[in-house]
């Protein structure tokens, strides 16, 4: 009798490469600090999700293996700077290549370690070979080599080509720290093929184990955002498109997302839900190694358990087709939870893996203020066939990534500029104690520069630069002198636009909101214009803390800025101990960044405090004269306060 379904048959990728490689290695695997490094720390087991069976056996890098590291990276890092742009863009290329070469056996370590989908593993592999080769080129046009500029020293870039890329470009040494589950076994081939290429033994190192010893290396002062993707689907989208894309983006969700939530406009939602649950009944959910696999097994048991009880104790009532679901591995349907509201329990804790979370709004203005709600998303679709309205609302959402009419939802490659410091703001690293004294509370001088804030944004660079520029003709010609370039700067700045077959690409800098700074002692009206100058020019409302004695001056300078235009209230003064009130600041949600410029004399236990939630921080110690000639400092201070925005739209029939 013929056959009466089109059921798929079996199917797999080899996974031959992946474990011939991991056979060479005897299944036993520690560190990369310039080469292999025989396991010796606390060991645990890789377990190949899809199937539960034994992966590998990793060891943690020791206490002394970690120094290690740092001292070879250190070494690495200052003869990978001293190099030209051009002798490192050949090495880079060198290293794409080599990566071509095992790209076969990296992106089946990806889905045999982390679950992703070998299909998704392929793109994001080529995806990252073209940003290294990207950042090889701008290396080699003299990008890496800006006078003024110098690296940031050894940087955790994460697991992503985007980054490492131009951090090496630029001439830093890369730490990485994957975690479990987070692709240690990808990551230490890649180190061995860098090594293979030539790469100075020490510049990429790969620490097996929590990332901890990363916390304290030097970072770009820009925040990193995290948080659900969106998805914001109008009542005039093409509402098939936008359900297949959407569904497909849940065993694929874009770098730095966790979880992913809808807002469909509530005429159309009905159709919208409906359509999402036929096609995510058709998700072929199983084996990451099987090319046709949309969704990959679930990263661990306890996320399984936490995905099941949300469904059980939802607030509203979850749509979850079942799909053929395989025997073995930690595999989960995926669901949809609709009809919720913007304080559901699901929308305030959020959940991650393939369940969507949907919530309706009833015009593009209340689209804008929903998504807006919480800090910036990550990546953000946007669905509708109205392009005026779509590149409305692209602009206005608070989100890295936008994609009109699509998921291409991978952050840009980053610049190499992003990595590099001006030469006269070394990095700092806090060791004074904490102070007993708590310091005053900035709520009041927060919640005046925050409400005045969005109209300060709103004037556009040009009204923004005026009154710089009307600032600076008011002031004695040490303060001007910052405040007018910054002035020129925000006159003449513009996004980039780029077109490639059926597609383009604005990038675009927006600013970050709220940014509180400690001023330094030295020339204090100088440096706190070349400060002020750029947070001002962005868009930014301002905290600031003089240093102590030093309050009146900074006080004047604000009035003069007023009396040129500056809204009352946009630029707040603190008084304080600058340790206690440090502290109080980085401890702040509504906070967006906390520069301190003698972050040497602050205490130790800064960073930890600002990286639970709190502000972007910057530590920087300015060397003796680096406020005289202010120019380096401040573009970096102006890249720092702007918040990098991406928007893809395509066309075509």
């Amino acid at each position: 009798m013929p056959p009466t379904t089109l059921d798929r048959g079996p199917g797999r990728a080899p996974d031959a490469e992946a474990r011939a490689w991991i056979a060479r290695k005897q299944g036993r695997f520690g560190p990369w600090i310039g080469g292999p490094v025989t396991p010796d720390g606390p060991r645990r087991t890789l377990i190949a999700l899809a199937t539960g069976t034994d992966l590998a056996e990793l060891a943690e890098a020791t206490p002394p293996q970690i120094a290690d590291a740092r001292a070879a990276a250190g070494s690495a890092q200052a003869d990978w700077a001293a190099l030209s742009g051009p002798a490192r863009a050949v090495r880079l290329r060198v290293w794409a290549e080599a990566i071509e070469v095992r790209a076969a056996c990296l992106t089946q370590l990806l889905a045999l370690e982390t679950g992703r989908p070998v299909r998704h593993g392929r793109t994001w592999l080529a995806e990252g070979r073209a940003a290294l080769r990207q950042a090889a080129d701008q290396a080699l046009l003299g990008l890496a080599n800006r006078p003024g500029l110098v690296p940031l020293g050894i940087v955790a870039p994460g697991l992503s080509l985007g980054r490492i890329g131009p951090a090496l470009a630029a001439g830093n040494a890369a730490m990485l720290a994957p975690g479990p589950g987070g692709g240690t076994l990808a990551a230490l081939c890649l180190a061995e093929a860098a090594a293979e290429a030539g790469l100075p033994a020490g510049l990429l190192t790969v620490l097996t184990g929590p990332a901890e010893p990363l916390l304290g290396l030097a970072r770009p002062p820009v925040p990193e955002l995290g948080g659900p993707c969106l998805h914001l689907v109008l009542e005039d989208a093409d509402l098939d498109a936008a359900a297949d894309a959407i569904a497909e983006a849940l065993g694929n969700p874009p770098p730095g997302t966790t979880g992913q939530r809808l807002l469909v406009q509530d005429s159309v939602a009905e159709r919208v839900h409906a359509r999402l649950a036929g096609r995510m009944a058709r998700l072929i959910v199983g084996d990451p190694l099987d090319p046709a696999t949309d969704l990959g097994p679930l990263p661990g048991a306890g996320l399984r358990d936490r995905l099941t009880a949300a469904l059980a104790n939802s607030t509203s009532t979850p749509i979850q087709p079942l799909p053929r679901l395989p025997d073995t591995g930690l595999h989960f349907a995926p669901a949809l939870i609709p009809g919720l509201a913007p304080a559901s329990p699901e929308m305030e804790t959020g959940l991650p893996g393939p369940v969507l979370l949907s919530i309706t709004f009833r015009s593009p203005a209340e689209a804008i203020l929903l998504a807006n709600a919480g800090p910036p998303a990550p990546s953000a679709s946007l669905w509708s066939e109205t392009l005026a309205v779509a590149l409305d609302l692209a602009t206005a959402l608070e989100a890295g990534t936008v994609c009109v009419n699509g998921t291409d939802l991978g952050p840009a490659p980053d610049p190499l500029e992003l990595w590099q410091r001006p030469a006269g703001l070394a990095p700092a690293r806090p060791i004074a104690p904490a102070p007993a004294d708590r310091g005053p509370d900035p709520t009041a001088a927060l919640t005046a520069a925050r409400r005045v804030q969005p109209g300060w944004a709103g004037r556009g660079a040009t009204g923004r630069a005026a009154v710089l520029a009307r600032a600076a003709a008011r002031m004695p010609e040490e303060a001007a002198a910052p405040l007018a370039a910054c002035a020129a700067r925000a006159a003449t700045a513009c996004a980039t636009w780029s077109e490639g077959p059926g597609r383009a690409t604005l990038r675009r800098h927006r600013p970050l909101g709220l940014i509180a700074a400690l001023c330094p002692a030295e020339t204090p009206a100088l440096a706190a214009a070349s400060i002020l100058g750029p947070v001002l020019a962005a868009g930014n409302a301002a905290v600031l803390l003089p240093h102590p004695g030093d309050e009146t001056r900074l006080r004047l300078l604000v009035t003069e800025l007023e009396a040129a235009g500056l809204p009352a209230g946009l630029v707040q003064i603190l008084s304080g101990a600058p340790a206690a009130v440090a502290l109080r600041l980085a401890a702040r949600v509504d906070l967006d960044a906390l520069w301190c410029c003698e972050g040497d004399d602050l205490p130790d236990t800064l960073p930890v405090r600002a990286a639970s939630g709190g502000p972007a921080l910057w530590l920087a110690q300015a060397a003796p004269g680096a406020w005289s000639d202010p120019g380096d400092a401040s573009e970096a201070f102006l890249r720092a306060a702007t918040r990098a925005q991406t928007i893809r739209t395509s066309w075509g029939a």
